[in-house]
């Protein structure tokens, strides 16, 4: 029975309207015209939280009313003043009721009048139905779809919906990033199958299948965006029913795997390295070849930082070359006889010369260095190279890896090439104390009687030159001296090829303050070392008596070049230049002491080289000697 009949039986008084209207679980009262509550039933007790006075209370019952924006509603504006207030009934408004108690209920009213058989308004009824629980699921589950579209749009994942034609239906915004789509209507109605290709496709198609069949599928694959970039994801594809279960699309979820990938990939590289640099140690300890063991390790680089060409660069005894002693990757013939520049005009010399690891991105925008011919003959584009450290304060070359395409380098693979640069350092000192026993054994018996004689002879000589007993002493204890300081750096390296550098520095240890060095440096077999070490002293002493170190300010400047001869040869340019003006300074080459005739003895006699001497605007001497053939390479 609807409530117009119910009323119309009521008014009939066929009903007991009372005791029906108490068993109804809805709200219901009843005002008079003038809006004075004059009946209510139970649950509007429990509304309102209190019972009205009959007759007294007017309106409504509850304490407040409130629009549901919480706008205040008077209770002679309420639905059922209007009601009574217009003679027309009142449907289906929506209002917040305080009760009594404090507490809020959202309710929906319909008040309609109530008329006589004359027609004439004798009061109104009003019907409240809480609909409290029913507001509350809803703002709870507007708040979940909030909170699913907040997810969806700030989630990682590219997220797809799709009809069962696979057909996108609507995407997030990293779907839209990841597509490069600026608008995500344009996506809409595209085909998701057509994003891929080739295999890929057939693998999407499969596992949209399988989510047919079982409820979810998946695969793996690479995607090529409108602008070139490749990426890797992980596809899920899962079934999606309607309200009855049946199926009504499929979700998408794609997880980006590229920067995963990546990072595996890195590590797997660096794991790659470390087993080398281990492989790379055992063969430096182990391998009896030295020339083997540079070769060994140069392949393992090659392999560890993923460039098809590495190699050596042996510092060459004259400072004026790289060669090549070890590589992989270049052309048939080149390893054992190439060579390059210590100059800027290589990546291996600016790399001397830098003092640490340089790297390049692309050789042909380089504007550091030239390419050298060796690396333009061979297309390279990157690489990186660093000094291998020697024995001493000069190297021992250059390591260095390079790719015909363009690479990457990062920071790790710089410190794994620094750690291989030691590993072949280390090697080298090995490799140089054990020539060094070996020639120092050989030297031993050879150069014992060698000295004392060539001691014997000087100091014989030096009696015969000496105007008398205390100076031949103090002459002939300085020659003894520069003879043992000249051994002693000799023989520190096993009588072995010696640095001019290091030489000069020792045999003139004296002067040191007062010597500036100029020249490349150069190394030397320990023989003409030795020899050039008595020269320098004997021109040292002679600055000393009537040069530049004869007084306080004076210095000399001591040069060495090595240049080629018209024989194929080497030649080896020495130069003392006193800055001192002294015309008594002794003339070695002509004049009569024994220091004069020593140099003329080692120098035109013994290694058949020349003398000339200036002594305007100060005295220079200059000596020319013609280098021995180049050792063969350890």
């Amino acid at each position: 029975m609807n409530r117009l009949a119910f009323v119309d039986q009521w008014r009939a008084g066929n009903l007991p309207a009372e005791a029906i209207l108490d068993l109804t679980p809805v709200a219901i009262y009843a005002t008079d015209a003038d809006g004075r509550i004059t009946y209510f039933n139970e649950p509007s007790v429990t509304l309102w939280g209190a019972r009205p006075v009959l007759g007294e209370t007017m309106w409504c019952g509850s304490l407040r009313i409130f629009l549901p924006d919480g706008t205040p509603v008077p209770h002679d504006r309420c639905p059922m003043a209007i009601c009574l207030a217009e003679n027309q009934p009142i449907t289906d408004i929506e209002l917040i009721v305080e009760g009594h108690g404090g507490q809020r209920r959202h309710v929906v009213v319909n008040p309609r009048p109530l008329r006589g058989a004359d027609g004439s308004l004798r009061g109104a009824v009003n019907t409240i139905v809480d609909v409290t629980d029913r507001r509350q699921a809803e703002r709870a589950r507007s708040q979940s779809e909030a909170f699913a579209r907040h997810i969806l749009e700030s989630s990682q994942d590219c997220i797809k919906l799709l009809d069962l034609e696979g057909r996108l239906q609507s995407i997030n915004r990293c779907g839209c990033t990841s597509l490069e789509i600026a608008d995500p209507a344009q996506a809409v109605g595209l085909s998701y199958f057509d994003f891929w290709k080739g295999e890929e496709r057939d693998a999407a198609m499969a596992a949209a299948e399988s989510a047919r069949q079982t409820g979810s599928g998946r695969f793996t694959g690479t995607y090529e965006s409108r602008s070139g970039r490749i990426t890797v994801w992980d596809e899920v594809i899962s079934m999606m029913p309607d309200a009855d279960g049946l199926p009504e699309g499929f979700v998408v979820v794609s997880r980006d795997l590229t920067e995963h990938n990546r990072a595996s990939q890195e590590m797997a590289r660096r794991l790659a390295q470390q087993k080398a640099l281990s492989t790379m140690g055992a063969i430096a300890l182990s391998e009896p070849s030295f020339r083997l063991a540079l070769q060994q390790i140069v392949e393992l680089l090659s392999e560890a930082v993923g460039c098809p060409m590495a190699k050596v660069l042996q510092f060459g005894d004259n400072a004026d070359r790289l060669d090549l002693k070890a590589g992989v990757g270049w052309h048939e013939g080149l390893v054992g006889k190439a060579s390059v520049g210590i100059d800027r005009a290589s990546q291996a010399g600016y790399t001397l010369q830098a003092g640490g690891p340089v790297v390049v991105e692309d050789l042909r925008s380089e504007t550091r260095f030239d390419g050298p011919q060796l690396l333009v003959d061979h297309g390279v584009i990157s690489g990186m190279s660093v000094t291998i450290p020697g024995s001493s304060a000069r190297p021992f070359g250059v390591l260095g890896v390079h790719s015909a395409t363009q690479k990457t380098f990062e920071t790790a693979d710089v410190d794994f090439l620094c750690s291989v640069a030691n590993i072949i350092a280390a090697r080298w000192r090995q490799e140089e104390a054990s020539e060094r026993r070996t020639l120092l054994l050989r030297e031993m018996a050879h150069r014992s009687g060698n000295l004392l004689q060539l001691a014997h002879s000087v100091f014989l000589q030096t009696l015969r030159y000496s105007p008398d007993i205390e100076d031949a002493k103090q002459t002939f204890g300085q020659r003894l001296a520069a003879m043992a300081r000249t051994n002693m750096t000799i023989s520190h390296g096993g009588w072995a090829k010696t640095s001019l550098t290091t030489l000069a520095e020792d045999v003139l240890e004296p002067f040191r303050n007062r010597i500036k060095l100029s020249g490349r440096d150069v190394v030397l077999p320990a023989e003409l070392c030795f020899d050039i070490g008595l020269i320098w002293h004997e021109l040292s002493t002679n600055s000393a008596k009537y040069g530049a170190f004869s007084g306080d300010e004076g210095e000399v400047t001591i040069t060495w070049t090595v240049e080629p001869s018209e024989d194929g040869k080497r030649r080896l340019l020495l130069g003392w230049t006193d800055s001192v003006c002294a015309e008594k300074q002794q003339r070695p080459a002509a004049g009569t002491g024994f220091g004069t005739k020593l140099i003329s003895q080692l120098v035109e006699k013994k290694h058949a080289g020349t003398i000339s001497v200036e002594t305007r605007p100060t005295y220079s001497c200059r000596i020319e000697f013609t280098l021995p053939d180049q050792l063969p390479a350890s």
